[in-house]
């Protein structure tokens, strides 16, 4: 009976991380020798960064949930 019940919170936690969606947010724009420093900072804080090519620059978004940990990192390097 208490394998059953370990099945089914095992398959209800794998559906719950499934269903969450990370939605991205935009931190920073600039120049493309800008941004790499940027991502590079932000990478090496373990942080995933998407990157997109505008044509003002390049646009670099994270997960929501890291938000604020990658505003404190871009505001330090100033």
């Amino acid at each position: 009976m208490s394998s059953v019940i370990f099945a089914r919170l095992k398959i209800n936690k794998a559906a719950m991380i499934i269903s969450r969606k990370s939605s991205q947010v935009n931190v920073f724009a600039g120049s493309p020798w800008e941004a790499a420093s940027v991502k590079s900072l932000l990478n090496a804080a373990y942080i995933d960064v998407s990157t997109e090519d505008k044509k003002d620059g390049i646009l670099l978004s994270v997960p929501a949930e890291y938000y604020a940990v990658a505003i404190r990192i871009i505001g330090s390097r100033a």
